[in-house]
């Protein structure tokens, strides 16, 4: 690959030198790890990101036109947020510096009332003395606040502690956050590990067991902990993209559909009217476990999800089980393993949703020689960041 992570992300950055230079709304946008590119008009950050791509996949020799969905709005975008509590500040990393906060009284990327509770709720662990967590000597108590936010904007908060201390606070911080508009749960999670995760091991909760996310027709639940896409105005567009790839083919009412890295089933639930059957593929407990009760809450007959590992599942697949496979794996792909299954199972159609470009890139590389790369769509799941999420189409060479 020609290409790493950081020299994409500097493709990206020197697109932007272009754009047109605004106000940003974040006095802090500058040097807050959240955003890169607040001082950039939108419409040129997401020319920027077009322009990255193309000159990505260009350099392969393939010389598709991909174009890049704008998010309908570039603010209060986010599902989920992971506010640093260190050294008494409260806000984010500074980008390009681990180690400094900086300390955020606002931030646009989620509802001025999701900010609001998580930010009380750090004001008042602070004024009952609670200790934060001091990320280079590891000492402390208080990690992250965790917002997990649903498209009706309803909250969910999730404290990150170092232990299991301060009970009676914790209580305390649960009773104020499930007074504040919108937070219908508080879910309180356990790292004790030197790792710097805002995941943990669940403790107890108030309010909700899981948070309600309606998407289109359907009601997903969500926990804490649960990977989900991470931008709200342009999930439900995504998943329409996604259901089209594979019902716009004549026999896609007939099809078995196996849909990797499935997470809590949003793209199994969406393609089950327009298929015959889909099994969602997850490896993560939690989600798995919540996919399965989604598709029960929902009284979808047709869909299944079982917890494997992808490449042990699919090396128990015969080729043809599946007419058509879509992925949406983590950062790091498919990788050659699963790309080797993906080639000896031989689906017609592979629908391929990746949030890291490069990966993706080597993972059709790796398939290239059964399948043809037939369309590729950008998706600005992350405005004013260089991330950018891509949707590809593989059609099986006959």
């Amino acid at each position: 690959m020609a290409l790493t992570n950081k020299a994409f992300k500097k493709l990206i950055n020197d697109n932007t030198r272009s754009g047109t230079s605004i106000e940003p709304r974040c006095p802090h946008a500058d040097q807050c790890g959240g955003c890169a590119f607040q001082q950039i008009a939108y419409p040129d950050q997401v020319a920027a990101k077009q322009a990255a791509l193309q000159q990505l996949w260009h350099a392969t020799g393939i010389n598709l036109a991909i174009p890049v969905v704008a998010s309908p709005d570039p603010y209060e975008y986010r599902t989920r947020m992971d506010y640093v509590a260190t050294k008494g500040r409260f806000g984010l990393r500074m980008s390009g510096r681990f180690n400094y906060i900086v300390e955020l009284e606002t931030c646009h990327l989620i509802p001025p009332a999701a900010f609001h509770a998580a930010h009380i709720i750090w004001q008042r662990a602070m004024e009952m003395g609670l200790p934060d967590y001091n990320i280079r000597s590891h000492e402390g108590f208080l990690r992250y606040i965790v917002v997990r936010r649903s498209p009706q904007n309803t909250l969910l908060l999730a404290p990150v502690t170092a232990s299991r201390d301060h009970e009676p606070e914790m209580q305390q911080l649960a009773d104020l956050a499930l007074s504040l508009p919108g937070v219908v749960g508080f879910h309180w999670l356990l790292n004790d590990t030197l790792t710097d995760l805002s995941f943990g091991t669940p403790i107890w909760h108030r309010g909700v067991t899981t948070l309600p996310m309606q998407v289109g027709s359907h009601t997903l639940h969500i926990g804490p902990n649960s990977f989900f896409q991470n931008n709200v105005h342009l999930l439900l567009p995504l998943l329409d993209a996604v259901r089209d790839a594979v019902a716009s083919q004549p026999d896609a009412a007939q099809q078995h559909i196996a849909d990797l890295y499935g997470g809590v089933g949003a793209i199994a639930l969406h393609l089950a009217p327009h298929v015959a059957h889909v099994v969602g593929v997850e490896s993560h407990p939690e989600s798995s476990h919540l996919a399965r009760y989604n598709i029960a809450q929902n009284n979808v007959s047709n869909a299944t999800s079982v917890l494997a590992d992808v490449v042990n599942f699919l090396r128990l697949q015969r080729p043809g089980s599946f007419a058509t496979i879509v992925a949406d794996p983590p950062r790091t792909g498919l990788g050659p393993e699963v790309c080797v299954e993906l080639r000896r199972l031989a689906p017609r159609r592979i629908v391929y949703v990746s949030c890291n470009p490069l990966t993706q890139l080597e993972d059709i590389q790796q398939l290239e020689r059964a399948y043809r790369l037939t369309s590729l769509v950008g998706y600005d799941m992350f405005p004013h960041t260089p991330h950018t999420e891509a949707l590809a189409i593989l059609d099986r060479i006959a």
